[in-house]
């Protein structure tokens, strides 16, 4: 299934990275691979409820949930946004320690497993880069695999200062830097998720130029109660209803609409209802 094979190969990257970071961290007294590693932890489970939501949301409609299950992604990468800012904080309480009370750090060691976590991070996007276009649960877990990247990169920035200065405070200041990055890729996931979940219009839709769109057909006189939202993303819907002129065809004002909105809008949910005055 299209999005289930790219999501079993990021968790098993970042399964095993998170396990050599551990286990690196602990080794070298790096806070900034231990940083990375609380990071990874999350992405694996991130990227399991992603992995969750992306099979669930293939389930059909039924009288209950008559969109389906799509909105399930939704909500993932709504967890996924909250999962990572709970995780910076835990990592920002150890940097403050680790800033006023530097430890000694094993900088090779430490330099050698940042660089395969970034390899595998790479690696890892790569195969979600394409599968994510149009979907906010995939877009969720390559932002998760994307600032894995950047802690790794920022730990062999880390070690390699740290290798030839010995300056053992940077090594908090990577990780306060990693912190930052966690949490503008959950800012961005975490506010694409509420406007989704508030029925937000589509981000490349504008209401006006659909109105006006609309107004343009043949026999409308005028649109009421226009309405864009997402389903998830990369399904988009709208409901309106068209006051036509009389004697107006409305079947072919109909059909004029749809066909216009699917078009020019690539609205594939359309939902026109005509309006007409009580003399005619």
């Amino acid at each position: 299934m299209e999005g289930v094979s790219p999501l079993v190969v990021a968790i098993a990257l970042t399964a095993t990275i998170f396990f050599a970071e551990l286990v690196g961290g602990w080794w070298t007294g790096s806070l900034a691979l231990l940083a990375d590693a609380t990071h990874m932890a999350v992405d694996v489970l991130g990227l399991s409820l992603s992995l969750f939501a992306a099979k669930l949301a293939r389930l059909p409609a039924d009288p209950k949930r008559t969109f389906g299950y799509r909105r399930v992604e939704v909500l993932a990468a709504l967890g996924n946004a909250v999962a990572l800012m709970v995780a910076t904080g835990f990592i920002l309480r150890e940097a403050w320690s680790r800033w006023a009370f530097p430890t000694p750090i094993a900088a090779g060691p430490m330099t050698a497993i940042a660089v395969l976590g970034l390899c595998a991070n790479l690696g890892s996007a790569a195969v979600l880069w394409r599968a994510s276009r149009g979907n906010i649960n995939l877009r969720g877990a390559l932002m998760h695999v994307l600032s894995d990247a950047a802690g790794s990169l920022g730990a062999i920035i880390a070690g390699t200062v740290i290798l030839f200065t010995r300056w053992y405070a940077i090594d908090a200041l990577v990780s306060v830097l990693i912190c930052v990055g966690i949490v503008l890729t959950a800012f961005w996931l975490l506010r694409d998720s509420l406007h989704i979940l508030l029925e937000g219009a589509p981000a490349h839709l504008d209401l006006h130029e659909v109105r006006a769109a609309l107004e343009g057909v043949k026999g409308v006189r005028g649109v009421h109660d226009l309405h864009l939202w997402c389903v998830t993303q990369g399904s988009d819907a709208m409901s309106g209803h068209l006051e036509v002129a009389p004697g107006a065809d409305h079947a072919a004002v109909l059909k004029a609409g749809r066909k216009l909105m699917e078009d020019r809008f690539q609205l594939a949910h359309v939902t026109l209802q005509i309006e007409m005055e009580e003399n005619q």
